[in-house]
C-alpha cells in the first residue's frame, strides 16, 4: 500500500503544468530525487543514468534515463519524471523505482534454425548487497546443443564506473558440413567447448563502452563422420581431420558498443554500434595466429507513429590462419532473414559482410510485423584462389511478444527463425 501511495503523489507531483506539459524540456536538473529504493542504494542508481544534476532535461534524455534503469535489471518498474524547481527554469528530476527481491528466474522453450528444439533454465541474483552486483547461471538442452555457464558482473567495481565481467561455459554441439538431406553429402563433426573469461568495462562518453577481455577455451573436435560425397571438394574434409583432437585458443580482445535506442532491436529511433576486435597469439599457445574483427551497425528511423526504418548491416575480417571453427558463418548471431543456416557459404570465411533494410509497423502488444531485404557474401582463401559465395533475397516477416523473430523469404520461399524462447516462465522475482 504504502508503495502505491509514493508512486500516486509521485505522479500528481509531476503533473504540474508549468513542467509536465513541456516535458520540462530545456529546464536545467536542479537536483535528482530517488524513491521506492529499500535495498539498491541510491548513488547505484544515480550513476546508472545518463542525465545528472546541471544538465538540461529532454524528452530523449528522460526516455534514455528509463531504458538505462531498466537494462540494470534491478527493478520491476521504473518511473523517470520532472516536477518544478525552486526556482524559474529549474526542475526536480523525481526517480521511483520497484525493485526486484532477488533477481529474475526463468524456463524457456526454444527454437533456433542452428541448434533445433531445445529447453532453458537460467537464474539470476541481480543485487547483492544493494550495490548491483549480479551473479548467475544458465542451462540449455536441445537436440544439436547442449551448454552450461556461469557469469558475475560487478558494474561499479570503483568510483570511476570500471565494470568486472566474470563468466565460464561447457557446450557441446553437433554441426553438420553441409545442409542437405543427403546423408551422404552432409558430413558431421562435434564441438565441444570449455573455458572462461574475464573482462573490464569503462564508459566512453555519455552512450558508448569499452570492454577489454582475456579468454582461454579449450576446444575439441571428434566424431567426425566425413561425407561420401564431395559437395565442392575435399579442402573442408581435410581441415577437419587436422583439427581432430583438443586445441587451445587463448585471445585477448575488445568491445566498443553503443548503447542500444531501445530495449528491442529497432523498437525506437536512433543508432546501434558493436564493434569486436580479438587477436590469438600463437605464443600463448594457440596453433595458429590470427586477428579478428566483426562490426555490426545499425541506425533506426521514426517515420509514421509506431513504424521504424531500420538500414544496416554486419561485417567481419580475419587476417592470419585461424582454425576452421573460428571463421565465421552466417548462423547462429549472424543468422540472416530468409535464409537457411550456412546457405551462403557453408564452410564459413574469413571475411563476410551482410546489409539488410527492415520497415517495422508496430501491433501492440502482440509484437511488429515487418517487410525486408537484404543481401550477404562470404570468402575464403583456398590454395592460390579464393572461394565466394552470395544471394541476396526480399520477404517479411514478423517480431512476436519481441521475443520470436520469424521472417519468410518471398524471393527463396524460405521460413526462418531467427531468434528463439517460443514460451515459458520469465519471472523478475
Amino acid at each position: 500500500m504504502s508503495r502505491v501511495i509514493v508512486l500516486f503523489t509521485l505522479l500528481f507531483a509531476c503533473t504540474t503544468p508549468s513542467v509536465y506539459a513541456q516535458d520540462a524540456t530545456g529546464y536545467v536538473v536542479e537536483r535528482i530525487e530517488v524513491r521506492g529504493n529499500h535495498k539498491t542504494k541510491a548513488d547505484i542508481i544515480l550513476r546508472s543514468l545518463p542525465i545528472h544534476k546541471g544538465d538540461r532535461l529532454t524528452p530523449g534524455r528522460l526516455d534514455a534515463s528509463r531504458e538505462s534503469l531498466y537494462r540494470t535489471r534491478l527493478f520491476r518498474t521504473v518511473h523517470v519524471a520532472p516536477k518544478p524547481g525552486t526556482e524559474q527554469g529549474k526542475a526536480v528530476l523525481v526517480v521511483y523505482v520497484d525493485e526486484k527481491r532477488f533477481g529474475d528466474v526463468g524456463v524457456s522453450f526454444e527454437y533456433t534454425e542452428l541448434d533445433g528444439f531445445g529447453l532453458a533454465a537460467d537464474a539470476y541474483h541481480v543485487n547483492l548487497g544493494g550495490e548491483g552486483k549480479t551473479v548467475g547461471v544458465a542451462y540449455s538442452h536441445g537436440e544439436r546443443l547442449q551448454r552450461f555457464g556461469f557469469s558475475y558482473t560487478d558494474p561499479w567495481l570503483n568510483s570511476g564506473y570500471t565494470s568486472l565481467h566474470v563468466k565460464g561455459h561447457f557446450s557441446r554441439a553437433d554441426r553438420d558440413m553441409y545442409r542437405s538431406p543427403d546423408p551422404q553429402k552432409r558430413g558431421l563433426y562435434d564441438v565441444d567447448r570449455i573455458g572462461g573469461a574475464v573482462g573490464l568495462g569503462k564508459p566512453i562518453g555519455e552512450k558508448y563502452r569499452l570492454v577489454a577481455r582475456y579468454a582461454l577455451d579449450q576446444v575439441r573436435i571428434n566424431d567426425f563422420d566425413e561425407p561420401d560425397v564431395f559437395i565442392s571438394g575435399p579442402e573442408f574434409t581435410r581441415e577437419i581431420i587436422s583439427a581432430l583432437g583438443r586445441t587451445p585458443i587463448s585471445t585477448f580482445g575488445i568491445e566498443l558498443y553503443r548503447q542500444p535506442a531501445s530495449r528491442f532491436w529497432g523498437g525506437a529511433a536512433g543508432f546501434d554500434l558493436n564493434f569486436r576486435l580479438d587477436f590469438a597469439p600463437g605464443a600463448l599457445g594457440t596453433n595458429a595466429s590470427y586477428l579478428r574483427s566483426r562490426v555490426e551497425a545499425y541506425r533506426h528511423f521514426a517515420t509514421l507513429p509506431g513504424q521504424t526504418l531500420s538500414v544496416g548491416g554486419r561485417a567481419g575480417l580475419i587476417a592470419g590462419s585461424p582454425p576452421f571453427f573460428e571463421r565465421f558463418y552466417l548462423d547462429g548471431e549472424n543468422q540472416l532473414r530468409g535464409f537457411e543456416r550456412r546457405a551462403i557459404g557453408p564452410e564459413g570465411g574469413t571475411e563476410f559482410v551482410s546489409i539488410e533494410g527492415v520497415y517495422a509497423i508496430a501491433t501492440r502488444p502482440i509484437g511488429r510485423l515487418y517487410c525486408f531485404a537484404e543481401w550477404a557474401a562470404i570468402r575464403r582463401p583456398v590454395a592460390a584462389f579464393h572461394r565466394r559465395d552470395s544471394n541476396g533475397t526480399y520477404g517479411i516477416g514478423a517480431l512476436l511478444f519481441n521475443r520470436v523473430d520469424i521472417s519468410y523469404g518471398l524471393k527463396r520461399g524460405t521460413l526462418i527463425v531467427k531468434f528463439h524462447r517460443f514460451g515459458g516462465i520469465n519471472l523478475g522475482l
